[in-house]
């Protein structure tokens, strides 16, 4: 294996202790990869961060992390995707709007030595999205040893704006991550960690044109928070969020990042009297149940980022480019707003506990099981969702599919950095946050969507929901049984190794007619027929390959249901 070498020098206690540092590692840039065709390998490799032992790692076509994948609106693209990891995988594509066959939840996977070839087209506007593992219950380990990746997609009407848009000379790639590491320099995982890196680099210095230059900066930590700033009398505005330009730039001081969440800022480093600029983490102003506030969940005693204001890169100020960005357009995006009175559907989810549990957070107090579909969703639809936070931590909910809008945060209009597309919005204890969305071109009756928190050991732990997008109203009895049928279901043990058993109770008996195994795309894997004696139907599972699975039982009167199950 190849090591990558980051040595960080005594300055490390200085620099990441909240006091004015210097940088002392120059940022590792990514390198980009263009399609239509995306090859993407992921694998065990070790990269050298600290003097002394390398640290194990997780990539993607390199050490640590991904390339920048570059993609137009309007390409249709294939992505081959080979799992060389000792252990099975997903990769989402975050934020994009594709099929739920394409979209990389935990429903498909890839088992090692496998490669998954997804294709679609590129139908989102120009913006920043990123790409890491979806696995149920191990999405936040598979991150956090380094499979992701950041995603910029362009068009037409970003590319006609005066914008910086040069990658790696004008237009830089920000990924905060926070890490820790044990006396042999290998990753200790755990919920908040001590060590902040950006790029895959501890210690970071960036040299920086002195003119404007672009950062697309994502927050792709399981856990924490930070309140990015730049010192005073720098101009600093913010141009896009999660899923495009804002309507016009936004004069920031500060931007607040969750897990997931990702803004466009332009910074003016033409300055009277250049100086280097430090972009630091203002995390002593976050307010109470935010991961790494001064009052916030999972900090232990003694961690240097928790509460506090602590630098995140140094910027270095040298000469202007060629062909310098010295002015930033008025006017960037534009969209028509979806109407509230129109919406079609109105949801509620509540982000709580069961008591007198308080942990794992749940949605409507129901835990994530794979073959239970929480929620049916009619193509066409506009659809609001109303996000209620009755725990004390605060909760970055995500959803897969579309980009919402905010319509109110406690009542009020969203602050103008929150008023663009968005696919994840961070909700504070007792918050109660409102979006709209329109379910639009995707749709399937067996493959789901996801929703959940992105604070990945939140999801991991179950709280994520699903939903199908069926063609019409009608399709919803095509794709599944009424009420009635279907809940006299069960099926256990779920996931499964050997032996998987369904039951009917309370259901006669001789109702029941078929029993169907297939796989995540409906091909036929074997079926039973059922006797009429049969309470329980036991199936052996052992011969089929660790993965996602439907069962399909049939009753004599030609009702059907689609239940969901993993073989382990």
């Amino acid at each position: 294996m190849s090591t990558r070498t980051y040595f960080l020098t005594l300055a490390f206690a200085v620099f990441f202790s909240g006091a004015v540092g210097q940088g002392i590692n120059p940022l590792f840039i990514p390198d980009t990869l263009t399609g239509p065709t995306f090859n993407l390998t992921v694998k065990q490799s070790k990269v050298q961060f600290l003097p002394g032992d390398s640290s194990e790692t997780y990539g993607i076509n390199g050490d640590y992390l991904g390339p920048t994948l570059i993609m137009n609106r309007g390409d249709f693209v294939r992505m081959n995707v080979t799992n060389l990891l000792p252990d099975t995988t997903t990769m989402h594509w975050h934020g994009m709007h594709v099929a739920p066959e394409d979209d990389g939840g935990p429903h498909t996977t890839i088992l090692p030595n496998e490669t998954w070839s997804p294709e679609f087209e590129v139908m989102d506007e120009a913006t920043t999205f990123w790409y890491h593992p979806h696995l149920h219950e191990k999405t936040a380990f598979q991150v956090y040893k380094g499979a992701a990746g950041m995603l910029i997609i362009r068009d037409s009407l970003e590319s006609a704006l005066n914008l910086p848009r040069t990658y790696g000379v004008d237009d830089f790639p920000l990924i905060l991550q926070d890490k820790s590491f044990d006396p042999t320099n290998q990753f200790i995982y755990q919920q908040l960690n001590d060590t902040m890196m950006i790029n895959g680099t501890l210690s970071p210095y960036l040299e920086v044109p002195a003119q404007i230059v672009r950062f697309r900066i994502l927050n792709a930590s399981n856990q924490r928070v930070y309140n990015v700033g730049f010192p005073p009398l720098i101009q600093v505005v913010q141009i896009g969020s999660d899923g495009g330009l804002l309507r016009e730039p936004v004069p920031i001081t500060r931007v607040l990042l969750s897990p997931g969440e990702r803004a466009e800022i332009l910074v003016n480093f033409d300055l009277p009297r250049p100086n280097n600029i430090v972009m630091a983490a203002n995390n002593s102003e976050m307010g109470n149940g935010i991961s790494g506030a001064p009052i916030g969940p999972g900090g232990g005693p003694g961690n240097p980022l928790d509460g506090v204001d602590f630098n995140l890169i140094e910027f270095r100020i040298g000469p202007q480019t060629a062909n310098p960005i010295t002015s930033i357009p008025s006017n960037l995006n534009s969209w028509t707003p979806l109407d509230p009175n129109e919406a079609d559907v109105i949801r509620t989810k509540v982000f709580d506990t069961i008591p007198p549990a308080s942990f794992p957070f749940l949605i409507n107090s129901t835990p994530f099981d794979h073959h239970y579909i929480n929620d049916t969703v009619i193509l066409g639809d506009v659809e609001i969702w109303n996000l209620v936070n009755r725990t004390t931590e605060a909760h970055p909910f995500h959803i897969h599919d579309i980009q919402f809008f905010v319509l109110s945060i406690n009542g009020f209009p969203p602050p103008p950095t929150l008023a663009g597309r968005k696919d994840v919005i961070m909700s504070l204890p007792g918050d109660s946050i409102s979006f709209i969305a329109k379910f639009e071109d995707h749709f399937d009756p067996i493959i789901p969507y996801m929703y959940h928190c992105h604070n990945l050991f939140h999801e991991d732990g179950g709280m994520m929901g699903q939903f199908l997008v069926l063609e019409s109203a009608t399709g919803v009895e095509d794709a599944f049984a009424d009420d009635e049928f279907s809940s006299r279901f069960q099926l256990f043990p779920n996931p499964a190794t050997d032996k998987l058993t369904l039951t009917s109770e309370g259901l006669p008996d001789e109702q029941l007619s078929h029993v169907t195994v297939r796989d995540i795309f409906g091909k036929e894997m074997y079926q039973l027929a059922v006797t009429p004696s049969t309470s329980k139907v036991e199936m052996e599972v052992s011969k089929l390959t660790p993965g996602f699975y439907l069962l399909e039982v049939k009753s004599k009167d030609g009702r059907r249901e689609i239940l969901r199950f993993i073989r382990k």
